[in-house]
């Protein structure tokens, strides 16, 4: 069967092929068949690139200080550090959180356990299919089994994404607005400073927006919600799923980064890894106007929303586009970025990878701890006890 007649349906299929069956083919097929149509293209483009520019990429790497190289790994250490400290402030807020409009999640995470648990999630991001999507499956699961309901994990992981995402937001908006105006040195396109500025400070209204709002917002019964069908359902079913979870997370997320460490943990992630970034390109060549690099190392952070294992394609296609429109080689700007996701990527992997295995004892430990205190009569965080009404933040 040709690859072509295997997505038209087995009712009109016959014997006989006709040349004309793609005529009959439904909307799922079609677009099926597209979107491998289109896989092989950008394939075939990625390819023809690599091969063109693969020797001279090689040639810079080689070229490359080795002594920046080493020097990068010490501030990814720090960025992740940074990392989980945020992750443990939002987290830690949502348990200690007692007035109204936050949940109180079942058990408290230790400094530790965050560790074990963020830097397991990115390592394992990094090297798995679906990219960040299965990075976070894992850090559900492992809040589950902390005690966590659904209604918290999914209230608490919004307000740390909303943070963790807030300085590159910020970013964006500043350094568009300040590169686009001429106020610093850089010479971009107006498509690369205005319009992302914008699209940045429209998330910001629209994320203080949502906060304000969800300081009263009582989220709707899924059960007694009515499934949307027809046109766009599934569209819409996700928009509405956004207007339901964003308010609460959105409100948890400004009354949390009122927290030192949520505030030291959201400069010193990407803070400290853009001066990975910045080492990793100048190992390799001469580094461009500053306002430059930081506009390509934020831009290229949006690539990491993709699900793809370590945001890989993403992040540095996005990186390099910017680095190459302030007036860097092609070939120089893609060994420097190479030469950090190499650095970033191996940190991660290396640390999560140690840490996954403590992870699992401990949460070994939180279901003997759950188990214990069911057979002594008490209430665990398994068994709902720990679990505080919406109203109680």
């Amino acid at each position: 069967m040709s690859h072509l007649t295997r997505f038209i349906p087995q009712r009109i299929r016959g014997k006989h092929s006709d040349p004309k069956a793609w005529r009959h083919m439904d909307s799922a097929a079609l677009k099926g068949l597209l979107k491998r149509v289109i896989t092989y293209a950008v394939f075939l483009i990625i390819i023809f690139f690599v091969v063109k520019l693969v020797p001279k990429i090689w040639a810079d790497v080689e070229a490359g200080d080795p002594k920046l190289v080493a020097l990068a790994v010490p501030f990814e250490i720090l960025s992740i550090a940074g990392y989980v400290l945020l992750f443990w402030a939002v987290y830690g807020a949502a348990a200690r959180m007692l007035s109204q409009g936050s949940d109180t999640p079942a058990r408290p995470l230790s400094l530790k356990e965050s560790m074990q648990l963020t830097t397991s999630r990115l390592a394992l991001g990094d090297t798995l299919p679906g990219g960040g999507a299965t990075g976070f499956a894992v850090q559900f699961w492992a809040l589950a089994r902390a005690g966590f309901n659904a209604a918290q994990i999914s209230r608490t992981t919004t307000a740390f994404l909303i943070l963790s995402n807030t300085v590159m937001t910020v970013m964006i908006m500043l350094l568009g607005v300040a590169i686009g105006a001429g106020l610093v040195s850089g010479d971009l396109h107006p498509a690369i400073t205005w319009i992302p500025a914008a699209i940045a400070a429209a998330v910001v209204i629209a994320i203080l927006l949502f906060a304000r709002k969800g300081k009263t917002f009582v989220p709707p019964d899924e059960d007694t919600q009515e499934k949307l069908t027809g046109r766009f359902a599934k569209t819409r079913t996700l928009i509405r799923e956004v207007g339901d979870r964003l308010p609460p997370g959105a409100y948890d997320a400004v009354r949390t980064i009122r927290r030192p460490a949520a505030i030291t943990g959201m400069l010193a992630n990407p803070g400290f890894d853009f001066v990975a970034f910045y080492l990793g390109i100048a190992s390799v060549t001469e580094p461009i106007a500053l306002p430059v690099m930081l506009m390509a190392y934020f831009i290229g952070q949006v690539g990491s929303l993709v699900p793809l294992p370590g945001g890989i394609g993403g992040v540095q296609g996005l990186a390099i586009a910017v680095l190459v429109a302030g007036g860097m080689d092609v070939h120089s700007a893609t060994a420097g970025v190479l030469v950090w996701t190499g650095v970033a990527l191996g940190t991660q992997i290396v640390w999560g990878m140690w840490q996954y295995w403590f992870l699992r004892k401990s949460i070994k430990r939180w279901q003997a701890d759950d188990d214990a205190a069911e057979a002594g009569g008490g209430t665990g965080p398994a068994s709902g006890g720990g679990a505080a009404p919406a109203a109680s933040a």
